[in-house]
C-alpha cells in the first residue's frame, strides 16, 4: 500500500475535515473568540484527523505488507487463503471472508472434477481391458485363417489401444510402478520379442550393442516408452536402428539411433508437446502427437531424463539417461 494512493483514496476524508477545520476558525473570528483559540482549535482538530489516518494507514499498510509477501512466496498462488491471518480492521475482516468462501467453493468444484477425472479413468482402464479380449479372439481367427493383413491391422489396433490405458494412467504412474533393479539390456531385448512380429514385418535392422549395466526403473513403463521410439523410427522410413548404451559415474545413457527421416531443427523444441505432429505427422496420416508427448510425461514421472537429437534426410537419435541408485527423486 503506497501513502499517495491510501491518501488518494480518503481524499474526501480529508477535505471535509479541512472544510471543518475552517469553518471552526471562521466561527471563532467571528464570535470574537482570541487568537489562541481560532489558531489552536482548527489545528488540534486536523492533528487528531491526521493521527487517525496514520494509526490506520500503519495498520492496514502492515497487514498488506504480508499479505503480498506470502503471495510472492507461494509456489502456488491458490493457496493464499489457506495462510491469511484474520485482520483487525472491518474492510479487510470483509476480504477475509471473501477469499476464504471462494476458496471453499473453489476446493468444492475442483473435488468435482477430480471425483470425475477418477471415474472417466476408471471407466477408459475397464473398457480397455474388455475391449482386449476380441482383440485376442480376432487375432486367432487371423492366425487360423492365415489372415497377415488382418492381423496387423489388430497388431495396430492393441497398440493403440495401449496407449490410451497408459494415457489414462499417467497423471498417476506413482500408484502403480515398482523401481526395481533392472538388467538394461534384457529390459530393451523383451521390448524387442515382445514386437518382433511387427518388426520382422517391417522389414527394420535392429543392432544392438554394449547394452550393459543395471539400472533403478519400472521395466513395465520403460516398455511402453521403448516401443513408441522404436515404432517411430519404422513408421518415419527407418531401415537401420541402432540401440547402445554409454556408461556414466551416476547412470547410464541408452540411445536409440535411426537412419529415417528425421526432424526439422526448428521442430525439435515442440515434438514433446501434447498433439504436436509437425510437418512429418502431416505427411502421415498416422500420426497422433500423444507418443512423444507420454514419453517425456512418463520419463519425469518415473526420474528419467529423455532428450532428442536429429537431421533432416539423415535420423534421430534419442537419448534416455537411467539412474545407477535407486534414490533418485521420483
Amino acid at each position: 500500500m503506497r501513502l499517495k494512493e491510501f491518501l488518494k483514496d480518503r481524499l474526501l476524508f480529508i477535505l471535509w475535515n479541512a472544510l471543518i477545520a475552517a469553518f471552526s476558525a471562521v466561527l471563532f473570528f467571528v464570535v470574537d473568540a482570541k487568537v489562541f483559540f481560532v489558531l489552536f482549535v482548527p489545528c488540534l482538530y486536523i492533528l487528531g484527523c491526521a493521527a487517525v489516518l496514520a494509526v490506520e494507514f500503519i495498520r492496514k499498510n502492515s497487514y498488506y505488507k504480508k499479505l503480498y509477501y506470502n503471495l510472492d512466496e507461494l509456489d502456488r498462488k491458490c493457496l493464499l487463503s489457506e495462510i491469511i491471518e484474520e485482520p483487525n480492521f472491518y474492510e479487510g475482516k470483509m476480504l477475509y471472508d471473501i477469499l476464504k468462501t471462494s476458496n471453499k467453493a473453489m476446493n468444492d468444484e475442483i473435488a468435482g472434477h477430480s471425483r470425475s477425472s477418477a471415474e472417466y479413468r476408471e471407466y477408459i482402464e475397464m473398457w480397455v481391458h474388455e475391449v482386449k479380449t476380441p482383440i485376442a479372439g480376432a487375432k486367432l481367427i487371423g492366425e487360423n485363417n492365415g489372415n497377415d493383413a488382418l492381423l496387423e491391422a489388430l497388431e495396430r489396433i492393441d497398440k493403440y489401444v495401449e496407449q490410451a490405458l497408459f494415457y489414462s494412467r499417467s497423471n498417476t504412474v506413482e500408484k502403480d510402478f515398482i523401481i526395481r533393479k533392472t538388467d538394461l539390456k534384457e529390459m530393451v531385448a523383451a521390448t524387442l520379442r515382445k514386437n518382433a512380429k511387427h518388426i520382422i514385418g517391417s522389414k527394420v535392422n535392429i543392432e544392438l550393442t554394449d547394452i550393459d549395466g543395471m539400472v533403478y526403473t519400472d521395466a513395465k513403463w520403460v516398455d511402453f516408452i521403448l516401443w513408441q521410439l522404436l515404432d517411430n523410427a519404422i513408421k518415419y522410413e527407418s531401415k537401420n536402428i541402432k540401440i547402445y548404451s554409454e556408461q556414466n559415474q551416476n547412470n547410464i545413457t541408452l540411445f536409440i539411433c535411426d537412419d529415417g527421416i528425421g526432424i526439422q531443427a526448428s521442430e525439435l523444441g515442440r515434438i514433446f508437446d501434447k498433439g504436436f505432429t509437425g510437418e512429418n505427422g502431416r505427411r502421415y496420416a498416422k500420426s497422433t502427437g500423444i507418443g512423444l508427448y507420454l514419453c517425456k510425461k512418463l520419463c519425469l514421472k518415473l526420474g528419467l531424463n529423455i532428450t532428442v537429437r536429429s537431421t533432416q534426410n539423415e535420423g534421430t537419435t534419442f537419448e534416455i539417461v537411467f539412474p545407477k541408485s535407486e534414490m533418485h527423486g521420483i
